[in-house]
């Protein structure tokens, strides 16, 4: 878990990946480990919030629209996750992994 924070606050893109795949291998359910990674997100995001608001480094007018975006989707996510099956959640999860690992490779090959 401390490895994948240092990531996030290094890096940011895949570490809800990181820590839904953590979460399953250890035994939660699709939904805790969605409910688990929104929470770890949610306590990372404030404390970085924290840490540009302290140094003066905020710009206000693109700041609102990332919380209120990522507002929306964390509700949407929830709501959408209980209506599917596990199982298609977990393709889905495996599948924009794939997806992203490719873009990646691409990107690295054809910059």
């Amino acid at each position: 878990m401390f490895g994948i924070s240092v990531y996030d606050g290094m890096f940011g893109p895949g570490q809800a990946t990181m820590l839904m795949y953590t979460f399953l291998r250890n035994g939660a359910t699709y939904l805790q480990s969605l409910a688990f990674t929104r929470f770890q997100t949610f306590i990372s995001c404030t404390a970085a919030f924290i840490t540009y608001f302290l140094a003066g480094n905020i710009a206000w007018d693109i700041a609102i629209y990332y919380t209120i975006g990522s507002l929306i989707g964390s509700q949407l996510a929830v709501r959408v996750a209980q209506k599917i099956s596990t199982r298609q959640l977990k393709f889905i999860l495996h599948a924009v992994t794939i997806a992203l690992l490719l873009q990646l490779i691409l990107r690295i090959a054809f910059p």
